[in-house]
């Protein structure tokens, strides 16, 4: 089991898993609930997956910043107990025996698409991942961006709205407080509706519902205005559009591609395109990423400076 890796994806509400090997590809997946009793919780039920899956490469994917050496936690927004400094990966290597590779779960689910789903024939793509709250990624020339603290596209903190909502990051009016998951079911549930999940939102819209519509063409406005200033800024017009709150962008779409048209004689046409992995894209990214990490330990470079394009082959 030398060559399998696992990949964890600890998400808001839900953590995914995936066991992939260079030779087979993706051997088995699932998932589980999230635990809310803080990050001690968190950490034991990722160690007991690991183990579980005996293995001696995982990577995990986050969402948030990690330290500079891409070991410990900075910043996790959407996670209960968020404790900053917390060294996930030699805790989960001291429990597991395990090679520990920590990545942001928006970098982990846009390498996936680059190398085995929507962005296979792009050079250049922005990434968006739609879940409790929004990440996002950039690849140019092939490789994902991925800085010290893997801080590179971080979408959903972009402010949209001055003076807005607070977010869980400190500042107002970021786009995740518009068009994430929690922040959908907060605006119905505060003009009278009554959905529990971003997936009741989306059911709602399908049947009709104006309420659940006008939320939706909201967030779709906010996220098409976010999307034209960073393809005016790097020039990257393929999007490709995934996570868990997904299918909502469908409502959004409208809204999303006004705001685009309008700067259309800047940006020109964008490239709007759907994930194709599904919800373990993160997962089966963090595995990748660990796979190749592995296989490049005689290189000179360090963590933060990995390629993680589609040239090389885990």
């Amino acid at each position: 089991m030398a060559n399998v890796a696992l990949g964890v994806d600890i998400g808001g509400t839900r953590i995914k898993w995936v066991r992939w090997s260079p030779g087979s590809g993706v051997l088995d997946q699932g998932e589980q609930a999230t635990p809310r009793s803080g990050s001690p919780a968190v950490v034991a039920a990722v160690a007991e997956l690991i183990a579980r899956a005996s293995v001696q490469l995982a990577g995990v994917a986050l969402p948030g910043h990690l330290s500079n050496d891409l070991t410990a936690v900075r910043l996790l927004p959407n996670l209960p107990g968020d404790r900053p400094g917390l060294p996930l990966a030699d805790e989960l290597a001291a429990q597991t025996g395990a090679r520990i590779q920590l990545v942001n779960d928006a970098r982990a689910f846009a390498l996936a698409e680059l190398r085995l789903g929507a962005a296979k024939q792009f050079d250049d793509a922005l990434f968006v991942t739609m879940g409790t709250g929004i990440g996002g990624a950039l690849a140019l020339n092939g490789r994902i961006l991925r800085a010290r603290g893997d801080a590179v596209g971080e979408l959903g903190h972009v402010i949209c709205h001055p003076g807005g909502l607070p977010c869980g990051c400190g500042a107002h009016g970021c786009l995740e407080t518009v068009a994430g998951g929690q922040a959908l079911v907060a605006r119905v549930r505060a003009e009278g509706g009554r959905a529990e999940t971003p997936h009741e939102v989306v059911q709602a819209a399908a049947r009709g519902s104006g309420l659940e519509r006008a939320v939706l063409e909201d967030a779709g406005q906010a996220l098409g205005l976010v999307l034209g200033n960073v393809i005016a800024y790097s020039g990257v017009t393929s999007v490709v559009i995934g996570g868990g709150v997904a299918p909502a962008f469908v409502f959004m779409r409208p809204a999303v591609e006004a705001e685009l048209a309008a700067r259309a004689r800047l940006v020109g046409p964008v490239d709007l395109q759907y994930a194709r992995l599904g919800p373990g894209a993160g997962a089966l990214g963090a595995a990748l990423l660990v796979a190749a990490q592995s296989h490049r330990d005689g290189d000179n470079r360090s963590d933060h400076e990995l390629d993680l394009g589609r040239t090389a082959d885990p």
